[in-house]
């Protein structure tokens, strides 16, 4: 199982968060897709791809297909 990494930089602009699954997939989520998770509406990123998003005991989680992330709340908001 491929290990999911998280990051985040700080522009201008905003905050500009990555969901890392090793090399196979990427979700980029900029300030707009942050307040779409909080809403659980869908959102697609910069890469074309459509995440819904789930918000479920402190944690979210985004799917793509097969493609998915969990990650605690508390820290995509940190």
């Amino acid at each position: 199982m491929e290990h999911t990494s998280y990051s985040k930089k700080t522009y201008g602009w905003g905050d500009l968060r990555v969901l890392r699954k090793g090399n196979s997939y990427t979700c980029v989520i900029h300030p707009e897709h942050l307040e779409a998770i909080y809403r659980q509406e869908a959102f697609t990123d910069e890469q074309g791809h459509r995440w819904v998003p789930e918000i479920k005991d402190g944690t979210v989680t985004l799917t793509c297909g097969n493609y998915h992330f969990c990650i605690p709340l508390e820290q995509l908001n940190a």
